[in-house]
């Protein structure tokens, strides 16, 4: 007898896949300033890329595997025109532990060099499988060439598709992992599970307004306290949290949905629009219009 529901993790996984790009891109071409609500991935297949995240330049190569956690901006630097075409997989996906993101949880690396040649030619394998398990969905609903398209009701052999490709990105999560796990450790960081049922509680109230008076009354605990114990636990206070967890939600509405700027701003829990707004390009560094603009439907990574 195997019962996978008393293990608190399983229960706790969520794993989904956004999208699946290959990249072909030109050494001269880059990348402005950008930051995706989902965990980006790129499997690097060929060329040299210099990259920036949070400020720092670092080398990207083939044979790499590149991960950048939610709302982490970077900037992907032209390279010399004689250099070779930066092939890579992009994939944009949620992997999180209740509310909370794996990839930083389990602390992965920016950028892993995978020495073992033919575990990494096995991932791009599954993952060269997936895109194209991925497109034939696409196709049968006529959405091929139309990023922009919006689908909200699929039939019934329709549905058994996008279940076969989320069965097979769960096995792709699976082996991503076990490649990657040589860079994580044994356990996942440390998170009070107070912290983990209040973080929970603000993702799934985000239109609600969340004072930290009552965000303290939920746990029962007084607001100093509060303060002192999320802190210690994520390393920032809870009002960072819930900005850059509205922030999310924001930008995933603005690429994923036909709403407008005042719809989104209510439904991701910003007292006005004015205030949704100065929020929006103070963190991104570009009007929300400009944002929908630039990504709406369309994904680079």
């Amino acid at each position: 007898m195997a019962v996978l529901s008393r293990i608190r993790f399983v229960e706790d996984l969520f794993v989904r896949m956004a999208w699946l790009i290959e990249n072909v891109v030109d050494a001269e071409t880059e990348f402005p300033r950008a930051s995706y609500p989902k965990t980006i991935i790129w499997i690097v297949l060929d060329g040299t890329r210099t990259i920036e995240v949070n400020g720092n330049l670092r080398e990207v190569q083939a044979g790499d595997i590149v991960v950048i956690p939610p709302q982490t901006p970077r900037i992907v630097l032209a390279s010399d025109a004689s250099a070779s075409p930066f092939h890579y997989y992009t994939v944009g996906c949620d992997i999180k532990i209740g509310s909370l993101n794996f990839v930083e949880l389990y602390n992965l690396p920016l950028i892993a060099r995978i020495e073992d040649t033919s575990a990494f030619q096995e991932l791009t394998r599954l993952t060269a499988k997936l895109l194209e398990q991925s497109l034939d969905v696409i196709k049968s609903l006529h959405a091929l060439d139309q990023p922009q398209l919006i689908i909200s009701k699929v039939n019934t052999d329709e549905t058994v598709a996008l279940l076969a490709v989320n069965a097979s990105f769960n096995v792709w999560v699976a082996r991503f992992f076990d490649i990657m796990r040589g860079y994580m450790p044994d356990k996942a960081q440390e998170i009070d599970p107070r912290i983990s049922r209040l973080c929970n509680y603000m993702q799934m109230n985000l239109e609600k307004k969340l004072a930290l008076p009552d965000l303290a009354e939920y746990l029962f605990i007084s607001e100093s306290h509060l303060r002192l114990l999320f802190r210690k636990t994520m390393g920032f206070s809870p009002s960072e949290y819930l900005r850059q967890l509205r922030l999310q939600r924001a930008k995933d509405l603005l690429v994923n949905t036909t709403y407008s700027l005042s719809e989104i701003a209510e439904l991701s829990g910003f007292q006005t629009l004015n205030h949704f707004s100065r929020m929006f390009r103070s963190n991104e560094s570009i009007p929300a219009t400009e944002y929908r603009k630039r990504y709406y439907g369309i994904t680079q990574g």
